[in-house]
C-alpha cells in the first residue's frame, strides 16, 4: 500500500505564495493552536481529492483564493498537489488548478477530465464518493447514526465493492436459473416416476379389465342359456294359464249376456222413470208459477202476521196488567163486601141495642127532640154509606165483568193469530 510523500499549495486559502509540506511519513500528526491552519491542511487534502466545494466551509470555489474572503484575492488562480508514493517507488502526482470560477484536473503533467481523474484517485483506494480517506469531525456519529442499509451502501462504496454488482447480479441469475432448472429437471423426474407408475396401475388394470370382459363373456353365455331354459318353463305355464282363461273367459261372455239383458230392462226401467221424472218437473215449474203468484199475499200475510204479533204481545201485557187490576178489584169487593157485612151487622146489633134500651125504659118513653135528630142523622149516614159502598160494589163488579169480557176476546184473537 503506498503512503502520501509531499502536499504542494499555492495561494489556497491561508497560505500565500506556493508552500511545500511534508515529507510525510507512515503516521503524521499536526498540531498547532487555533488558528494555525491544521484545518487548512485537512481541506486541501480534500479539495484534491476531489471534493466538492459546500464540503470546504466555503460558498463558491473562488473564496479558497487566498485573499478572497476578504475580498482582496491574490491571484486569479490557485492549485493544490499531492505526491504519491507506491510501495513499487512508483510517484504519482494529482493536481486540481482553481482558475476561472472551475476546476481543472491534472494526472501527472496531464490536464484530465474529473471522471478519469476520480478513477485514478480509486486505483489508489481513494473513492471519492465515500470519503474513505478523510474523516471529518461529527463523521464518525454520522455514521454510527445510519440505518442498517445505509451503512451497508457505505462500506460497501469503500471497499469498492460496487464495481462487481454488474457481475454479482449476473451470477446471481445464473445461480436462480441454474436452481429453477435443476427444480425443473427434479420435478420432470418426479413426474416421470408418477407416470411409470400411472402406467403401470393402468395396464394392471387394463390386464384385470380383459379378465372380468372373459369372466363376463362367460357369465353372458350362462344366463342366456338359464334365460332360455325358464322361458321354455315359462311358455308351459303361460299355455296352462291361457287355457284356463279361455275356459274363464266363456264363463265370463255368458255372464256379460246375462248382465246385458239385466241392463236393458234397467233401460226400460230407467226411460220410464224419466218420463216420470219430466212430467214430475212440470208438476214442479206448475206449482213454483203458482208459488210465485202467492209470494206476494205470501210477504203481505207475513207482514199482518208481523203487525199481529206486536199487538198479541202488546194485549199480552194489556190482558196482564187487566188480570191484576181486576185481581185487586176483586179484593177490592171483597173487603167491600166483608165491610158492608160488618156494617150491617153492627147497624142491625145498634137497633137491637137500642130497642132493648127502649122497652127497659118503657113503651112510653120518647126520645128528646136532640136525640132524634141525632138518631135521624145517623141513620142518614148509614143509609147514605151503604147506599155509596153499594154503588162502589155494582160498579167494581160491573167492570170486572167487562175485563173479564175482555180478556175472553183477546184469547180468542191470540189462538185465531196463531191458528194464522
Amino acid at each position: 500500500m503506498g503512503r502520501l510523500e509531499l502536499l504542494l499549495v499555492e495561494n489556497f486559502k491561508s497560505w500565500r505564495g506556493r508552500q511545500v509540506i511534508g515529507p510525510f511519513k507512515r503516521f503524521t500528526c499536526i498540531i498547532g493552536p487555533n488558528g494555525s491552519g491544521k484545518s487548512n491542511v485537512m481541506d486541501a487534502l480534500s479539495f484534491v481529492m476531489g471534493e466538492k466545494t459546500t464540503n470546504l466551509r466555503v460558498k463558491n470555489i473562488q473564496e479558497l483564493i487566498h485573499g478572497a474572503h476578504i475580498g482582496k484575492p491574490v491571484s486569479s488562480s490557485a492549485s493544490v498537489k499531492i505526491i504519491y508514493i507506491e510501495d513499487s517507488g512508483e510517484e504519482k502526482t494529482f493536481t486540481r488548478i482553481i482558475r476561472g470560477g472551475c476546476s481543472e484536473f491534472h494526472f501527472g503533467d496531464k490536464p484530465v477530465s474529473r471522471s478519469e481523474y476520480v478513477a485514478q484517485l480509486e486505483k489508489i483506494g481513494i473513492i471519492v464518493k465515500a470519503q474513505n480517506c478523510l474523516v471529518f469531525q461529527g463523521t464518525v456519529e454520522s455514521i454510527s447514526m445510519k440505518k442498517p442499509k445505509e451503512r451497508t451502501q457505505f462500506f460497501e462504496e469503500i471497499s469498492a465493492s460496487g464495481e462487481f454488482i454488474g457481475e454479482y447480479e449476473a451470477k446471481k441469475k445464473k445461480l436462480q436459473k441454474a436452481e429453477e432448472d435443476a427444480q425443473f429437471h427434479f420435478n420432470r423426474k418426479k413426474n416421470v416416476a408418477a407416470e411409470r407408475k400411472h402406467a403401470k396401475i393402468e395396464k394392471e388394470e387394463a390386464e384385470h379389465y380383459q379378465n372380468l370382459l372373459e369372466e363376463l363373456k362367460i357369465n353372458k353365455i350362462q344366463l342366456m342359456l338359464f334365460q332360455l331354459y325358464y322361458n321354455e318353463e315359462k311358455i308351459n305355464v303361460l299355455k296352462m294359464e291361457l287355457e284356463h282363461m279361455d275356459r274363464n273367459l266363456s264363463v265370463v261372455k255368458d255372464t256379460l249376456s246375462h248382465h246385458e239383458n239385466i241392463i236393458k230392462a234397467k233401460k226400460k226401467d230407467h226411460g220410464l222413470l224419466t218420463r216420470q221424472l219430466q212430467q214430475t218437473e212440470k208438476e214442479l215449474k206448475s206449482l213454483e208459477a203458482i208459488l210465485n203468484q202467492k209470494r206476494p199475499q205470501y210477504i203481505k200475510a207475513k207482514e199482518n202476521t208481523s203487525h199481529h204479533l206486536k199487538k198479541l204481545d202488546l194485549s199480552k201485557k194489556l190482558i196482564t196488567d187487566n188480570e191484576k187490576q181486576c185481581s185487586k178489584q176483586e179484593e177490592d169487593i171483597r173487603a167491600l163486601e166483608a165491610e158492608l157485612v160488618d156494617l150491617n151487622r153492627a147497624w142491625k146489633s145498634f137497633e137491637k141495642q137500642m130497642e132493648e134500651k127502649m122497652l127497659q125504659r118503657g113503651q112510653d118513653i120518647e126520645l128528646e127532640n136532640s136525640q132524634l135528630d141525632r138518631y135521624k142523622e145517623l141513620k142518614e149516614q148509614v143509609r147514605r154509606k151503604v147506599a155509596i159502598m153499594t154503588q162502589q160494589l155494582e160498579k167494581l163488579q160491573w167492570e170486572q165483568k167487562a175485563e173479564k169480557e175482555r180478556l175472553a176476546f183477546e184469547k180468542r184473537r191470540h189462538g185465531d193469530t196463531q191458528v194464522l
